[in-house]
């Protein structure tokens, strides 16, 4: 056994080990991998499917279901965009290998795709608000 260090929080961790215990991120996921996390926004009523598609060939790299991050290989810079079902929007990103990306939501419910420096928390707990925007009382 060998202690290596978590690509995505730095702490070292068995080489043998399935994922980090401290951030959860899988040690599988090599360096290269792009991560995407699909939260769920509190106050939504329906788990919605989401999609990383192929900006080339309009091809599905990757699916999910809200609440999950995905992750794909990529060797070499590639376009990509997001479908979310539910949310209207298809965010376009130019990504790397081993970049992270986070998905986010703005009123209305338009989505976009913000680059992270990592991954870190619950998909399913560390969600945005929905009583913002639209159903905020001002």
């Amino acid at each position: 056994m060998a202690l290596i260090k978590c690509t995505e929080c730095g702490k070292e961790v068995s080489n043998k080990a399935l994922q980090c215990p401290n951030c959860g991120v899988p040690i599988s996921a090599l360096c290269h991998d792009v991560m995407i996390r699909f939260p769920v926004w509190q106050g939504q009523l329906v788990n919605n499917k989401c999609y990383v598609y192929n900006g080339k060939d309009d091809s599905v790299i990757a699916q999910a279901r809200q609440g999950e991050t995905v992750t794909f290989e990529c060797n070499e810079p590639m376009e990509i965009y997001i479908v979310a079902k539910g949310f209207f929007g298809r965010p376009e990103a130019t990504v790397k290998p081993g970049e992270r990306y986070n998905v986010g939501i703005r009123g209305f419910g338009k989505i976009y795709l913000e680059k992270v420096d990592s991954l870190t928390g619950s998909a399913t707990k560390d969600g945005l608000n929905l009583s913002f925007g639209i159903f905020k009382e001002f």
